[in-house]
């Protein structure tokens, strides 16, 4: 086999897991993001500023879990697009 050929399957082999990657963090967010409602609702009332730090820290992780499997995504098409040209 060829390096070439290694190389394209390594690339294929990337795209592929990088996808399926990021699709359980799509499935991980969405859970994340009913718990972490959960638990704003119930300290709503509350706001404290224990709270308040609380309630953007759950937010920032929603964002960095979203951010993270946009790049795997961006990472599994750059992978596959760079295979078939190859």
């Amino acid at each position: 086999m060829s390096d070439v050929q290694r190389l394209k399957e390594q690339l294929q082999q990337v795209s592929m897991e990088a996808k399926q990657a990021a699709g359980g963090l799509a499935g991980f967010k969405l859970r994340f993001t009913q718990h972490s409602a959960q638990v704003e609702s119930l300290i709503a009332g509350t706001a404290t500023g224990v709270d308040r730090d609380i309630a953007e820290i759950l937010d920032a992780a929603g964002k960095a879990v979203e951010q993270a499997a946009e790049a795997l995504e961006i990472a599994s098409a750059g992978c596959k697009s760079y295979a078939d040209q190859i």
